[in-house]
Formats: C-alpha cells, sequence, structure tokens
C-alpha cells in the first residue's frame, strides 16, 4: 500500500510540477550504464533493473537517478517493481523496495551502500558516523531534488 501511495504522490508531482534536469540548470546525471550485470568488488555497489528490457548500473546513486530523472511514470513503476541492490556485506540479491541504505551525509559523491537488514545497516552507521540510514522512498525522494 505504501508503494502504491509513493508511487501516486510521485506521479501527482510529475503532472503537476515537471522536473528535469535540464530545466533545473543541471546537466544530465552522469551515469555509468554497463552492458553487463556487475561482478566481483563493484557487485555490493550496483543496481540492476528491467525498464523495457535489463539496466545494469555500476552505483545505486547512478541507477536511482536515471529513475528519477530519464523515466516516465510508466517506466519508473517498471523500474520500482524490478530493480535490485546488493547487500553491502554479503553481496545477496535484495528487491530495492526491501533494502535498508546508508547514505553519507557528509560527502553526497560518496557511494550509497544497500543492507538487507536494518540492523546491519545501524552496525555499518555505527562503525561510520556520519551517515543515515533510510528506506528506499526516502532515496528516491532525496535524489529526485
Amino acid at each position: 500500500m505504501k508503494k502504491i501511495l509513493t508511487t501516486a504522490l510521485i506521479l501527482a508531482a510529475l503532472f503537476y510540477f515537471p522536473f528535469s534536469a535540464a530545466a533545473a540548470g543541471e546537466a544530465a546525471p552522469a551515469c555509468t550504464r554497463l552492458d553487463a550485470k556487475a561482478g566481483g568488488e563493484k557487485l555490493r555497489y550496483s543496481l540492476d533493473a528491467n525498464v523495457d528490457g535489463p539496466v545494469y548500473f555500476n552505483d545505486i546513486r547512478c541507477g536511482v537517478k536515471y529513475r528519477c530523472k530519464e523515466l516516465c511514470a510508466m517506466e519508473m513503476i517498471s523500474f520500482d517493481t524490478s530493480a535490485a541492490v546488493y547487500d553491502y556485506n554479503t553481496e545477496e540479491k535484495i528487491a530495492i523496495g526491501k533494502a535498508f541504505f546508508w547514505v553519507d551525509e557528509k560527502n553526497p559523491a560518496s557511494p550509497i551502500l544497500a543492507f538487507s537488514t536494518r540492523e546491519a545497516a545501524e552496525k555499518y552507521g555505527g562503525e561510520n558516523p556520519g551517515g543515515a540510514i533510510i528506506d528506499y522512498t526516502t532515496l528516491a525522494e532525496m535524489l529526485l531534488k
């Protein structure tokens, strides 16, 4: 239900307050789309989704920015239901809506890390102060700005 409400709010915002990177005076997101799923050490930072075919990104921030700034409403829904990230500690695949994200508040260019449990994210946050633990809805709203 929360996903449906969030999607409805995003759709309403798109129709009432059209937003594009060009309109905000920014360049388009500098994302690295990969030809195939990331592997090795890079897997824990990557994002995979299916939007009219598979799409792969080198990092979570890049993939979510692509979703927020490049996709139409229908494609956003496809992204939200298919996107997966990988647990920072175990590299376990996680549906994006079920992941907990650690975001460095001091350095917005640093990688966004995904965790399968809130406890794992909190443990990482305790060892690395200066970050926030957020859910996917909050992450998408943050990167929409």
